[in-house]
């Protein structure tokens, strides 16, 4: 983190970040640092605080002064040390108070709805990496389905109110509405925000009041997806995708023939593909490793149908046209399980369950290491990440393989003889 001596000047010359955020501090002052974003520059101070759970014995808390600009450095540093008031005499800086654990109010007046907002705004990945706006949009969805009567409540009120009684009815009311599943991911998204109130504001949340789930067990474990097509289901998915638009259809092929994740899918964009070179890189993907893979025969022959077919200007290779009621408000459409079930009549599956399609075929035909790739799968091995050369035409033939096999097993079901499509030979 940069330091520097502040100063009106200084701190002016600072330019806003291009994206994220970042923090300077100030040499002058101890603990005093300016946090400047894409729009705006916010003071805020920096204390290190006794936590008897910490390895270390203590941990750092911030605490925001404002904005640069409504106030000025002089009042930040005031607001940090502490000040002669006329009346009340000295008054303690937010640094001391943040060491006694004070932290203003102790976090009493803070609602449960800014708390969510503070988590997602402060949280990162573990590569420091703040979360995808797109993830934040979601979760945030999520909690505010789930609990938004919960949301006006203070952190000294939240503690209050929800009992171990009230906290169990509502999770066996989630449970029933939506499931165990959609149930438990909600509470679990509920419990890591309330966590990190904790942590924050020790002297207000002194324990986590979504605790007794856990310790009661009552929300039940849930076991990971197994779907994908298997035997019959694949002339059963593509008979019962030929019910969907041409460019649904078009994207639910490409999901198989690619295994992207459906978000990967639905939201190519043109500038990510290379119908020269047979490729696509997509730079912004859920692991935030640019997926770069190449095409084969079968997804060229649907990207080159998708380019003369699409509006001309539209910048998605999958747009959102044939239904102006549920438009997509990001233009592009949408890959629904729920429909993806109906129209195939196949009860289990999911979009994700067409990737692992993918993989499943590909460790089939024993193209371990080469479906990791094309997965975007990561290899943290010392192999994966110092010797490994592959490069994009190394996977050209693992791929068409896996594709081919694909399309048989759709078209002439999975008990047919292997043939050689035409075209693959040139890949």
């Amino acid at each position: 983190m940069p330091k520097l001596k502040f100063s009106k000047t200084a701190l002016d010359k600072i330019p806003f970040e291009a994206s994220g955020q970042r923090d300077y501090f100030d040499t002058e002052t101890k603990g005093l640092g300016l946090r400047v974003g894409m729009f705006s520059k916010t003071f805020f101070v920096k204390a290190d605080v006794p936590d008897a759970s910490s390895k270390s014995g203590k941990r750092s808390v911030k605490k925001t002064l404002g904005r640069f600009g409504e106030i000025t450095l002089e009042q930040a540093r005031k607001e940090l040390m502490g000040y002669d008031d006329p009346e009340a005499g000295f008054v303690p800086g937010i640094r001391l108070q943040l060491r006694r654990g004070e932290s203003g109010d102790g976090g009493k007046a803070i609602t449960l709805d800014a708390m969510i907002e503070a988590y997602f705004a402060e949280k990162r990945n573990g590569d420091g990496k703040p979360l995808k706006m797109s993830t934040v949009a979601s979760y945030t969805h999520i909690l505010r389905y789930h609990f938004e009567s919960w949301f006006p409540l203070t952190l000294k009120e939240v503690v209050k109110a929800l009992s171990p009684d009230v906290v169990i009815e509502r999770y066996k009311q989630a449970e029933k509405k939506h499931g165990p599943f959609g149930a438990r991911n909600a509470f679990v998204m509920l419990s890591a925000v309330l966590n990190y109130a904790r942590a924050k504001y020790p002297v207000t949340i002194k324990h986590n009041p979504l605790q007794v789930l856990s310790l009661g067990k009552h929300m039940r474990k849930i076991e990971a997806r197994t779907d994908r097509l298997d035997g019959e289901d694949f002339r059963q998915f593509y008979d019962g995708i030929q019910g969907f638009n041409e460019i649904t259809r078009d994207c639910y092929l490409f999901c198989l023939y690619h295994g992207t994740r459906s978000e990967e899918a639905a939201g190519l964009r043109w500038e990510h593909v290379d119908l020269e070179r047979l490729y696509i890189r997509v730079p912004d993907t859920k692991n935030r490793n640019a997926l770069h893979v190449p095409l084969s025969c079968q997804s060229l022959a649907l990207l080159k149908q998708r380019k003369a077919r699409n509006p001309e200007g539209s910048p998605w290779v999958f747009p959102s046209l044939f239904r102006p009621q549920q438009h997509n408000k990001s233009g592009h459409v949408r890959l629904m399980a729920a429909e993806l079930r109906a129209k195939t009549g196949l009860k289990e599956i999911t979009v994700h369950g067409l990737r692992r399609t993918f993989i499943t075929v590909g460790r089939q035909l024993k193209l371990f290491e080469d479906v990791e790739r094309l997965t975007n799968h990561l290899d943290n091995s010392v192999t994966g990440r110092h010797y490994d050369g592959t490069g994009i035409d190394d996977l050209r033939q693992p791929l068409q393989t896996i594709c081919d096999t694909i399309e048989r097993y759709m078209v002439e079901g999975v008990g047919a003889k292997v043939i050689q499509f035409p075209g693959a030979a040139s890949m």
